[in-house]
This record gives C-alpha cells, sequence and structure tokens, in this order.
C-alpha cells in the first residue's frame, strides 16, 4: 500500500493514514489490540531516541556506547529516525483505543499554555 502523503500532513491525516495501513496489514500482523505490545514498541522506540540523543550531546564518548563513533550528521539522521517511529508508534496506540491524537494534543497544548504562558516583552 503506497502511502498518498503530502508534505504536510495534519495528526489527524497522519492517524488516518496509519489506521489504513494497520488495516490492510490485519490483525494478525498488527495486534493492534495487544496493548502490552503496543507499549513496549513505544517505550523501545524511545529507548533507542534516547540513545541517539546521547550520543549526539554527550560530552565524552563512551567506547563502550553504541553508535558513539558515528557523525554528527549519522547521529542526527538516526535521531530523525526514533522521533519518526515513535510518532508511528504514538499513532498506533491512539488506534487501538480510538482516540484522536490530534485533539489529544491540541488539549494539551491549551493545558500547558495555561500553566506556563509564554513570557512576551513589550516594545
Amino acid at each position: 500500500m503506497k502511502s498518498k502523503r503530502t508534505s504536510e500532513l495534519t495528526i489527524r491525516q497522519s492517524q488516518k493514514e496509519v489506521a489504513e495501513y494497520l488495516k490492510a496489514k490485519g490483525e494478525k500482523w498488527t495486534r493492534l489490540n495487544d496493548h502490552y505490545l503496543r507499549i513496549t514498541h513505544l517505550v523501545e522506540e524511545i529507548g533507542e531516541l534516547a540513545r541517539g540523543v546521547i550520543n549526539l550531546d554527550a560530552t565524552y564518548g563512551d567506547p563502550n556506547r553504541r553508535g558513539v563513533e558515528a557523525s554528527r550528521e549519522e547521529k542526527l539522521g538516526l535521531v530523525e529516525d526514533s522521533l519518526g517511529d515513535t510518532f508511528y508508534h504514538l499513532l498506533a496506540i491512539s488506534i487501538s483505543y480510538n482516540l484522536d491524537l490530534q485533539t489529544a494534543f491540541e488539549n494539551s497544548m491549551k493545558s500547558i499554555e495555561t500553566r506556563y504562558p509564554a513570557i512576551t516583552t513589550r516594545t
């Protein structure tokens, strides 16, 4: 199944694209309603994201840490890949619970902006 991706997808459009992909793959492959599996995959991706950020920003190079020898561009690429994978798994979890991730994000932003208003300066 080829996606009809545009350059600027909304969260809702991304959720729809992932839902169509998961439906095409079928429950046997996706195990969409196995929430333990869904959250385990998300945590795994967050761990990979953390490793990428640590490798990118570490002030010393632990020779035992995987990926530490990669170039800055390669490290940034790994962080970008991990962000995409994490987003995919967030979308899959929201689909499995029939939740609108766009609405969830909008509500969270309203709450964050209320609790932590941006400081504006007057000129």
